[in-house]
């Protein structure tokens, strides 16, 4: 068959369908949305300026306090003035206070903070302290090296560190730290007689060579700091500290500001006895978007345009997260109030987007929800007769009836089978699995059609024991045998039950969470006693269930001991020698207050509706990677458990929801938005969707090794069975993790594969296949187009595209061949491939 390629692609392209590799698909053919009407919005009257703290109190040892002044904008959001006000600081002797707004500790007394703003003039009062100053290692020393870089990761922080001398990364280990620093080599690194003539001094400060450069300047307080303590003997702990950092605030907090543009944080340590201490200048920053915004060392954050920008604050082991936006679309009216909703989920986005006047789209038409759903809930493209009835359906209801008819089909379960398989990672490939992996799938299936709750299911998953290879065996027992070693055991669960990421802790306190290395040895040693148990003697692994060894344990890499079983609450597990401790681990996994588990199967749900969670990726809920909606979030894991952990609720909840029923389709104020779900984001099809559907479209099968014909693509739960396409489309392999959702676009090799191999075209002109079939029915030419539409992007032709190619079709000499070639453009065109 000849493709006539540049004619026909024109024509696509000019009807509203787009050919090729990568990108977003071209938008939908569905009416444009009215744009929001916009008005003028009131000038408010000046505003009034403020300063925090409005008290302080500095004790020696503090940095300082940055101080803060605000007021109100213009169209209701905050306005920082840190930089813009000129400060004072009466009397001279106690604090110096520089343009940024920073107030140094200069001697003992009370001062008088003025900060003038044209007319408007704000003060406060900060104390200086009196009293000996207790040197701290961990708290005084310990934040400079780490805010400086010396204990990076790229820096001495590096497993085996740098050129001799190792630090613990980000300064987890502040006592391993002060014995490298002081006992190391003698002690060649520090002098307390000569302070200025120390090494870490010299070197820091560039006096002397360092293959890292000057990191600290000479004459600055960090260097001040580092001469006091070698002059007090350089300790460990002094009598009279304040013990360490156990909490640190970030202000100001999530806000809103009323223009794009520069504002200052404050850092706020609270430590062991209530101490409070600013380290604005000791603490780490990053911006997750540097698109959206920048921010300096110094803790100021710059807002690049009107959009919302997360960061990052590390502070020792402590991270916090805060938000930064401003309102997407100051001069949007539109009225939010008036928008239908269908549950919790619409009252929550709908808010958030109200409060940054950023606009959803309307709901996409009958046609694409159709195929939306049904892809989305079953991985099957809806079929022409079921579209032109789902049309005609006048119903108010029929978009939650059709939700309920799908989850009530085995091809549900047959799809989302896949799903909890790539998360599970179930394949005959892995040897650890082997045969095992065929009772692992049986046992999924059944807990699937069953409808077993999502705590029941990981319940049997972490404690089952026996052998899962036999016949009346269990395969959830299976689980175990996919990580033999606790430590991955460990990893793999807290990832995949609690979207938790707690592999960096390993080997040092996670740099970008709150998990410790005891956190981490003490989850593994809950997995410690499950193990393979040989039946019949040594060497007889034939026949090894899983069973609980009295003896399993797993070393510790910092103390060199077998590590005690704990909670990742820090609760220790009590449990006798023969008790399995996975038993107290998901009691307490699966609690209703349990802060990650419903959370993250929640996330992970969403993603699968939305191309990406409310966290992105959809596994990770760490500290340094906060939600874009928190509130809806929450609300989603509070009615999973409220609904006890039933995943076809949740999945009916977030289908029925009109935040899902969204169109594609942009308005006015949205058209950037690829953060807030104010539209549905187009997503390829998965690599079963795009098999199914290339084969129900032409109906031409595809053939699987080994498995009958008619086979279709969600039917292949094992990815070891061979398919060019599946693997093409990104089935996950299941060996080494799997990506929580489809990639964004669609690569080199898949679109070649569409365009110009037999996985299109052979089925296209199959002599057999659809369009043969189709052509013995003696149909018009406006029937042809609007078959081969409803078969390939399930909707009807608008009445310009089935002009142009009714008169396309109308000589019969080439009628087939226009024919053929329209359909090859439809299931080459995005709107094919993508799920919009």
């Amino acid at each position: 068959m000849s493709r006539r390629f540049p004619p026909i692609i024109a024509s696509i392209g000019a009807l509203g369908l787009a050919i090729g590799c990568g990108g977003r698909p071209a938008t939908p053919v569905e009416p444009k949305p009215a744009a929001p009407a916009v008005v003028a919005t009131p000038t408010p009257p000046p505003p009034t300026i403020r300063v925090h703290p409005a008290t302080a109190t500095i004790e020696p040892g503090d940095p300082g306090v940055q101080m803060i002044v605000d007021g109100d904008g213009t169209h209701g959001g905050r306005k920082d003035l840190t930089a813009a006000v000129a400060w004072t600081a009466t009397p001279d002797g106690v604090v110096a206070i520089d343009a940024t707004g920073f107030a140094r500790p200069v001697g003992p007394g009370t001062a008088k903070i003025v900060a003038m703003a044209g007319p408007s003039r704000v003060e406060s009062t900060i104390v200086v302290a009196a009293k000996p100053r207790a040197w701290d290692f961990a708290e005084d020393i310990e934040p400079i090296l780490t805010k400086v870089g010396c204990n990076a990761g790229n820096c001495h922080g590096r497993a085996l560190g740098q050129n001799g001398f190792h630090l613990s990364l980000f300064g987890y280990d502040p006592e391993a730290d002060h014995r490298s620093l002081t006992r190391d080599l003698g002690g060649r690194r520090v002098s307390t007689v000569r302070p200025e003539s120390s090494l870490v001094v010299a070197k820091a400060t560039g006096a002397i060579p360092h293959v890292g450069g000057a990191r600290i300047r000479p004459g600055s307080d960090e260097e001040k700091i580092l001469l006091g303590w070698l002059r007090a003997g350089a300790p460990m702990k002094a009598d009279g500290g304040h013990g360490r950092t156990v909490r640190v605030a970030v202000e100001p907090g999530d806000v809103r500001l009323d223009e794009p543009g520069s504002t200052q944080l404050r850092v706020v340590a609270t430590h062991a006895d209530g101490h409070t201490r600013d380290v604005t200048r000791l603490a780490n920053y990053r911006v997750n978007d540097d698109s959206a915004a920048t921010i300096d060392a110094r803790g100021r954050v710059t807002l690049l345009r009107r959009a919302e920008a997360d960061l990052v604050i590390r502070y020792q082991t402590q991270v916090v997260p805060t938000r930064l936006a401003t309102l997407i679309n100051p001069d949007l009216a539109f009225d939010f109030a008036a928008l239908p909703r269908r549950n919790f989920i619409d009252d929550a986005l709908f808010r958030r987007l109200e409060s940054l006047k950023v606009p959803p789209s309307p709901e996409a038409g009958d046609a694409a929800f159709l195929r939306r759903v049904s892809l989305d809930l079953t991985g099957q493209q809806p079929t022409p007769d079921r579209i032109r009835e789902f049309l005609k359906d006048v119903d108010p209801d029929k978009r939650v009836k059709l939700v309920d008819t799908l989850l009530a089909s085995r091809d549900f379960t047959r799809f989302w089978q896949i799903k909890l398989g790539d998360m599970l990672e179930i394949t005959t490939s892995r040897p650890e699995l082997g045969n095992a992996a065929y009772n692992y799938e049986a046992w999924l299936a059944k807990r699937l059609i069953e409808n077993t709750p999502w705590d029941a299911m990981v319940r049997e998953l972490l404690t089952a024991l026996g052998d899962p290879a036999s016949r009346d065996g269990s395969g959830a027992a299976a689980y175990a045998l996919e990580a033999t070693d606790p430590k991955v055991a460990a990893e793999k669960t807290a990832q995949r039950f609690l979207g938790l990421r707690i592999r960096c802790a390993q080997c040092h306190d996670h740099p970008s969470d709150v998990w410790t290395q005891d956190d981490y040895y003490g989850l593994a040693a809950t997995f410690a006693k499950a193990r393979r148990r040989p039946e019949g003697g040594p060497g007889m692994m034939a026949r090894a269930p899983v069973a609980i060894d009295p003896d399993g344990s797993v070393e510790h890499q910092r103390t060199g001991k077998p590590a005690e079983p704990r909670l990742l609450s820090g609760e220790p597990i009590r449990a006798e020698k023969t008790e399995d401790p996975r038993v107290a681990l998901v009691a307490w996994m699966t609690r209703p207050d349990n802060p990650y588990f419903a959370r993250a199967m929640a996330n992970w749900v969403w993603a699968q509706f939305f191309g990406k969670g409310l966290a992105d990726p959809p596994d990770d809920l760490s500290r340094s990677n906060p939600p874009v909606h928190p509130e809806l979030l929450d609300a989603l894991a509070r009615h999973f458990v409220e609904h006890r952990f039933d995943l076809r609720d949740l999945v009916r909840t977030v289908a029925t929801s009109r935040a899902y029923g969204l169109s594609s389709a942009t308005v006015p104020g949205n058209e950037s938005d690829q953060r807030l779900f104010s539209h549905q984001i187009p997503r390829p099809l998965t690599a079963h969707q795009m098999a199914d559907a290339l084969a129900q479209a032409t109906e031409v099968v595809n053939r699987y090794r080994d498995k009958p014909a008619g086979t279709r693509a969600i039917e292949i739960v094992d990815p070891a069975t061979p398919s060019t396409i599946l693997e093409t489309f990104g089935r996950c392999a299941r060996i080494n993790g799997c990506a929580p959702v489809a990639n964004p676009a669609l690569s080199l090799r898949q679109s070649l594969l569409l365009i110009g191999g037999d996985a299109v075209e052979g089925k296209v002109s199959a002599p057999r296949g659809y369009l043969a079939n189709l052509f013995e029915l003696g149909l018009e030419p406006e029937e042809i187009v609007e078959n081969l539409y409803l078969r390939s992007i399930c909707r009807t032709p608008t009445a310009e595209e089935t002009s142009r190619w009714a008169a396309e079709l109308a000589p019969e000499a080439t009628r087939r061949e226009v024919a053929e070639d329209l359909f090859w453009a439809l299931l080459n065109s995005r709107e094919f491939s993508f799920n919009h």
